[in-house]
């Protein structure tokens, strides 16, 4: 099995293709969620013309995907099921991450981290972000699931049923406050931390890169 070592911003009709490839690999074939790759076009897709898809590539083709939807005129997709007005202040500065996956093949190697960390990396120097949310499926009691917990993440809002998605869990809305957790990461309670330090050590270094 080849090693996953390209991630890239989706640029071209070909990587868009590969990212249509992906969600009928993964959201059709394999977990049965949609009958049909178009069934988000009218949902989540209505933002595509200012959002980024993230590419995971192992050598062959496309093996994961990740999009980044930065905050503008129509909102963000969970603007939907949760009120986002406590968080839209002066300075703070949005964006969403949606449609993360990977396929099956190559589970378990945590590519899918690494497509988050790309997308933290990505939002934070091209767009400045000051907060990240996410529309998750969620644990068995209807909370964040631990891993989103370790990095940061805070839910917003209740849990509740995505109707995009068939057979699903329910859905709940996390929201990370970026340089928050950069600060834990410093903390010296947290250095054994390696979730929270794999997404943050770098943080002073990756944050001086954003765009003006």
């Amino acid at each position: 099995m080849a090693e996953v070592t390209c991630f890239r911003v989706a640029t071209s009709p070909a990587d868009r293709d590969a990212v249509r490839r992906l969600r009928e690999a993964v959201y059709v074939q394999d977990q049965s969620r949609l009958v049909d790759v178009a069934d988000t076009a009218a949902t989540f897709d209505r933002f595509d013309g200012h959002a980024t898809y993230l590419l995971a590539e192992d050598g062959t083709e496309a093996v994961g995907t990740i999009k980044v939807v930065p905050d503008g005129e129509i909102g963000l997709p969970c603007d939907d099921v949760v009120d986002l007005a406590f968080l839209r202040r002066p300075g703070n500065r949005l964006v969403e991450f949606g449609h993360l996956m990977t396929l099956p093949r190559i589970r378990q190697q945590s590519v899918g981290m690494a497509l988050m960390r790309a997308a933290l990396v990505h939002s934070v120097a091209r767009h400045r972000a000051t907060h990240v949310l996410g529309d998750f499926f969620a644990d068995d009691t209807g909370g964040l699931r631990p891993f989103y917990l370790q990095v940061g993440f805070v839910a917003v809002g209740e849990p509740y049923p995505d109707e995009r998605f068939h057979n699903a869990p329910l859905s709940v809305v996390g929201v990370l406050d970026v340089e928050a957790a950069a600060r834990r990461c410093r903390a010296p309670e947290n250095r054994d931390n390696r979730v929270l330090q794999y997404f943050f050590a770098d943080y002073d270094g990756y944050a001086a890169t954003a765009a003006a």
